[in-house]
This record gives C-alpha cells, sequence and structure tokens, in this order.
C-alpha cells in the first residue's frame, strides 16, 4: 500500500512546540487535541515573554512611554486580526476572553431588542456556549427559541431551516464547522436566507479558524466569534467580530 504524504516536514513543525519535548511514560508526547485546545508555538511564547519583560503597562490609558508602546502593540493586534479575517474595519473587532465571552456579550447586548413573539434559530449541533446564552435570553424577553434539525449523516436539515425563516425571526446561530462532528455548515446559505427576512446571523468560527481563510465581508456575517487557544494562540483571549452597525446599537456590556 503507498504511504499517503502530506507535504508536510512533521519533524520541523513539532520542533516549534517545546511542549512535544516531553515524554509520557517513558515515549515522546503525541497529543491530538488540538480541536479542544491547540499547543503554544515557541514564537507565541517569545512574544508573551518579550511584552512582559519590556513594556507591560496599561493600554489606552497612560500618556508614560511604555503605556504608549503597549496601546500600539494591541492596536496593532487588532488590525492583524482584521486583515486576517479581511473586516471592514478595525474597531469591528473586539478582544475577549474567547468564544464563550463573545456569545454572551452580543446575548446580553440583544436584550433589549426582543420582546414576546420574537424568534431565534439555533442549529441542533451547537457547543453548549452557544446554546445556553439564547435560552436564557429568551427566559427575559419572552422570545422563543427554535432548533434547526440535522439528520443521521450529522448535516443540518436546510429545508427545515428554510421554512422555519419567517417575518419573526431575530436572530439566527450556528457554527461554523462542528466541534463534536466536523461538519462544515453551508453559512453562506444560511447567513443570505437569514438577512431575507431581517435576522441578524452569529456564525460560531472556534473551529473554522483554524483550517481554513475567514472573508468576513464575504460572509456578509454580522457577527463571528475565534478563540485564540484553537489556533496556537494563548488561552484566556478570543475574538468577537461585530459589524459596525450592530456595535452601534448595542449598549455597552461592561
Amino acid at each position: 500500500m503507498a504511504e499517503a504524504k502530506s507535504g508536510l516536514d512533521i519533524t520541523t513543525i513539532r520542533e516549534d512546540f517545546p511542549i512535544l519535548k516531553r515524554e509520557i511514560h517513558g515515549r515522546p508526547l503525541v497529543y491530538l487535541d488540538n480541536a479542544a485546545t491547540s499547543q503554544t508555538p515557541q514564537q507565541v511564547i517569545d512574544v508573551i515573554v518579550d511584552y512582559y519583560s519590556r513594556y507591560n503597562a496599561n493600554i489606552h490609558r497612560g500618556v508614560h512611554t511604555l503605556s504608549q508602546e503597549a496601546t500600539v502593540a494591541y492596536e496593532n493586534a487588532r488590525q492583524t486580526l482584521q486583515r486576517h479575517f479581511n473586516a471592514r474595519k478595525a474597531y469591528e473587532i473586539i478582544f475577549t476572553s474567547g468564544t464563550t465571552h463573545s456569545i454572551n456579550l452580543v446575548a446580553n447586548g440583544f436584550t433589549g431588542f426582543l420582546k414576546k413573539g420574537d424568534e431565534l434559530l439555533v442549529s441542533a449541533m451547537e457547543h453548549h456556549s452557544n446554546i445556553v446564552p439564547w435560552q436564557m435570553l429568551c427566559e427575559k424577553t419572552g422570545a422563543t427559541l427554535k432548533v434547526i434539525p440535522m439528520n443521521t449523516r450529522g448535516e443540518l436539515v436546510m429545508e427545515t431551516f428554510h421554512d422555519l425563516l419567517n417575518e419573526n425571526t431575530r436572530l439566527v446561530f450556528c457554527n461554523h464547522v462542528s466541534n463534536a462532528l466536523g461538519t462544515i455548515n453551508p453559512i453562506e446559505e444560511i447567513i443570505e436566507a437569514a438577512h431575507a427576512v431581517g435576522a441578524a446571523v452569529l456564525i460560531d468560527g472556534a473551529q473554522s479558524a483554524p483550517h481554513m481563510k475567514v472573508d468576513l465581508q464575504a460572509l456578509d456575517v454580522d457577527f463571528y466569534t475565534v478563540s485564540a487557544h484553537k489556533v496556537c494562540g494563548p488561552t484566556g483571549i478570543g475574538m468577537l467580530y461585530g459589524k459596525e452597525e450592530w456595535l452601534n446599537r448595542m449598549p455597552p456590556y461592561q
């Protein structure tokens, strides 16, 4: 049998990750849980150490040298994300503690926009972090949460999705790639159909960001969430993309 070749130099790639030099039970560590949390390469560790070693200070809060340097680095990071995800404006990139925080931030912001009779749609394959906040939001506002089912192949039943959409639909939530199944959802179709009835769309991109190029302007999505710890970044930080018009409408969360 011919051996499949990926074209990747695995040995060289492993050298970037110091944790992989560990041995477990006398054998070299093999880590296969990247969908939950990816390991951190030396390049990222070096940048974190450099920050705390040379210019750790409050951002946007001081006029002294360290504060100014930290602020520039912070905003440069925002612009890097803007370019990578092709957001229209750098300030549409909001730093959060991760995908869960990002989703809860949006849910809190929509509290004043919903009322009894409004409907929210969520897919059946969501992570709990993209289910529970909307259940709580419905309890607060009287809105109704409806579920887009999936079939035995682990795919969303798009016919039912289109049937569920109506003039009362206010928000649609779906992951780009399922964390449990690996299913790549047809989010372009979901976004277009939702916008046709005036609904906003939040896409959980925690699993898609590490594996595919995401073009936020091409998707025309309203909100998109990412966790750094799944893309070889540090834990405790993430990104919420929000269209400028929605961010201007939503009240402050903190």
